[in-house]
């Protein structure tokens, strides 16, 4: 049976989606077997994962709607690419059929299950009114369609970010919530790069072969889209990093199985790094070019997604001898050497530099995922600024936080008059305060706070005469190093 066929919902094994590691790590996903026959539950290398984190200022998205009409938007685009031999027939009858159960499951359906699945029908058919569901996009648009129809007319909400798939495909489906069950590239072409490191070459093959056969054009360029709104982008949308990825796996899969179909298939991927956003990720600087991670939004700036774009092309370009692919890693590569130290804290890295200003401090995972990427490409470029960068971002692991300067103000402070303790935190970490005298604890609170300088206020109980109370100062930051420091704070009556 076709990998892509009927399929019967089992429990086997089941975990969130874990963040992309340097080396392949087992992470279970929940798989759904076949005609209700229980399959083998093994832990799956992925290598890359969740979907980084949206722009602060991103707009809030809004869900297509489900539309029921005799001129239906969706039968109508399906049936004018068969007119013009652009799918045929087995393929009509198969997406007709798929969206013929959609419609009837969400009739039959309730509360958020019916919501869930109308999400993903309604993307479908906004596609089809903007004339935007061309042929090259059905294969995907509908699978999609028939594994939301699979999961919800037997399932609830799987917890958020769960990985699932389906009867003999490998091809991973990730649930965000309000949003379905959607195909994520970025984790499927990691997981693709996790076998390939795995030598897992079964697995290798069958999972490459499904993501071809699921391919899009845009442009005139090969890619794997995402098909649901996020960060304030409205689908079809694509990604610097996933499109990098994908390059990167498929070229090597390509070279590991003598296959130069998928080498290929990768050289038709390039197209998206010669293309300007929003319908590439080239965004010219007058220091190269910038590989947006989302080309919605082209001035975001993350850096984890420039370097693996970046290295996504350089090994690819090594792969295939392709001299125009060279060309772009080069130009991508010129700028992300330029830059990356600005993303350096001194202490911590920046998760991003939109439009070139400071952003927020990476969480654990992504301040990792740069030294990951930082030490690959200072493994195939052998440059300093990689080099360098990869070492400070891993001796940051390892680092405590620091408070200098701190001091009480003002010093003598006044009974029943409010005072500050001030302090300059290095990195981002959680800061715990306290006011202490004698034996009696007189006030304590905690926060996350980012690096840069804070204070905590407390007011002092009235008293006739002067003391001194001693504060502290106790961060602990996201690697789990910690730091305690005290001073006194005189108060007069």
């Amino acid at each position: 049976m076709h990998r892509f066929a009927h399929t019967t919902i089992l429990l086997v094994a089941a975990a969130t989606a874990m963040a992309l590691p340097a080396t392949a790590s087992a992470a279970p996903v929940l798989v759904v077997a076949e005609h209700g026959q229980r399959l083998r539950s093994e832990p799956v290398p992925v290598r890359a994962s969740r979907l980084p984190i949206p722009s602060p200022a991103a707009r809030p998205s809004i869900a297509p709607r489900v539309t029921e009409s005799r001129v239906d938007a969706v039968r109508r685009a399906v049936s004018a690419a068969a007119a013009r031999d652009r799918i045929d027939a087995t393929d009509k009858r198969k997406y007709l059929g798929n969206y013929s159960a959609a419609l009837r499951a969400y009739r039959s359906l309730g509360g958020q299950r019916r919501s869930e699945l109308g999400y993903v029908i309604g993307v479908a058919q906004s596609l089809a009114r903007s004339g935007r569901l061309e042929p090259s996009r059905m294969p995907i648009v509908f699978l999609t369609l028939h594994r939301n129809t699979e999961w919800w007319r037997k399932a609830g909400p799987p917890p958020s970010g769960r990985r699932i798939q389906f009867g003999g495909s490998r091809v991973i489906f990730q649930y965000f919530p309000g949003r379905g069950l959607q195909f994520h590239p970025l984790g499927n072409f990691g997981l693709l790069n996790g076998y390939w490191y795995d030598k897992k070459d079964q697995n290798l093959r069958s999972l490459a072969d499904d993501l071809v056969s699921i391919a899009a054009v845009r442009a005139g360029f090969t890619t794997w889209e995402y098909y649901f709104a996020f960060g304030g982008g409205s689908p079809p949308w694509i990604s610097g990093m996933a499109q990098g990825t994908a390059m990167q796996a498929l070229s090597r899969a390509g070279v590991r199985l003598g296959d130069s179909r998928l080498l290929a298939v990768a050289r038709r991927a390039r197209g998206a790094f010669a293309r300007r956003t929003p319908v590439g990720v080239r965004v010219p600087t007058g220091s190269g070019a910038w590989y947006a991670l989302y080309s919605f939004d082209p001035h975001m700036n993350v850096l984890n997604g420039q370097l693996q774009a970046v290295n996504g092309l350089r090994t690819y370009a090594e792969h295939a001898n392709d001299a125009r692919a060279q060309q772009l890693f080069e130009t991508g590569d010129r700028l992300a050497r330029s830059v990356i130290r600005s993303f350096d804290t001194g202490a911590w890295s920046l998760y991003s530099r939109p439009f070139g200003r400071s952003g927020g401090e990476a969480d654990l995972n992504y301040h990792t995922l740069n030294r990951d990427f930082a030490r690959n490409l200072c493994k195939g470029t052998k440059s300093e600024a990689y080099c360098d960068e990869a070492d400070r971002f891993t001796r940051y692991l390892k680092e405590d936080p620091e408070f200098e300067p701190y001091r009480a103000v003002p010093s003598p402070a006044r009974a029943g008059r409010g005072m500050r303790v001030k302090f300059h935190l290095s990195k981002i970490a959680k800061v715990a305060f306290s006011v202490r005298e004698g034996g009696k604890t007189y006030y304590s609170t905690s926060a996350t706070l980012a690096r840069g300088a804070h204070f905590f206020r407390w007011v002092p109980p009235r008293f006739k005469s002067e003391h001194t109370y001693t504060f502290r100062l106790s961060a602990r930051d996201l690697a789990g190093n910690g730091n305690t420091v005290d001073g006194e704070a005189r108060v007069k009556p």
